[in-house]
């Protein structure tokens, strides 16, 4: 059963938890996006004290959009009860391979590669057989509301089903009401929802909306 998942890239404790009430009697799992600066030229609000203090049933999944994401994992996996899964990006300059296997392995978590959206799959062949989900990137990291980029992004999903039928599919970025049909056909599992969940006026009316089209 596919899965709308709202994301969260928020500046402050106050929005993060704004939204979490917004929308939490609605879905059971969430999107936590975490930028520090170092891989993208953004910086999102992401405290996992603060977080994990506040009580809510929804699972928590991380897309960390940094270099150097196993101390930031560590401290949600720490301070976090409800925290599922780790979403490392292709694109940093360490090891994937060494990454994921740390976060599986040691950490017990499950355990994404997202990759952009001009990121070939043949950069992540290493790991594609070993992680629980592929995070396919429909726009670039770091802001919400861009566009879709398109066809190519439907390609990759085909591919990767493709190449593994087992493995999760999460599209990421860009995602209208419209493109949910192609989506699905295409072989998505999960579906992000930032701005066009949160920049809605109801936002948990919009994310049953979005729920209803699956």
């Amino acid at each position: 059963m596919s899965q709308i998942v709202p994301a969260f890239l928020v500046e402050s404790e106050q929005q993060f938890e704004k939204q979490l009430r917004e929308i939490e009697n609605d879905c059971s799992l969430i999107q936590i996006d975490v930028l520090d600066g170092t891989l993208f030229p953004h910086i999102s609000w992401f405290d996992p004290v603060a977080i994990g203090a506040l009580s809510t049933n929804v699972e928590m999944e991380l897309h960390l959009m940094v270099e150097n994401p196993i101390p930031i994992i560590e401290a949600f996996q720490k301070h976090v009860p409800n925290m599922k899964r780790a979403i490392v990006s292709a694109e940093m300059h360490r090891p994937i391979g060494a990454v994921t296997s740390h976060i599986k392995d040691i950490l017990g978590l499950e355990v994404g590669v997202a990759v952009n959206p001009e990121t070939p799959l043949k950069e992540i062949e290493e790991v594609l057989h070993s992680i629980h989900q592929l995070t396919i990137m429909g726009v670039h990291p770091g802001s919400m509301g861009q566009p879709f980029e398109g066809d190519m992004i439907l390609d990759k999903i085909k591919q990767a089903k493709h190449h593994r039928p087992d493995l999760q599919i999460e599209i990421d970025g860009g995602v209208t009401k419209a493109l949910i049909p192609m989506l699905i056909n295409a072989g998505v599992d999960r579906i992000i929802s930032g701005s066009g969940i949160f920049h809605s006026e109801h936002p948990n009316e919009t994310l049953k909306h979005l729920q209803s089209i699956l």
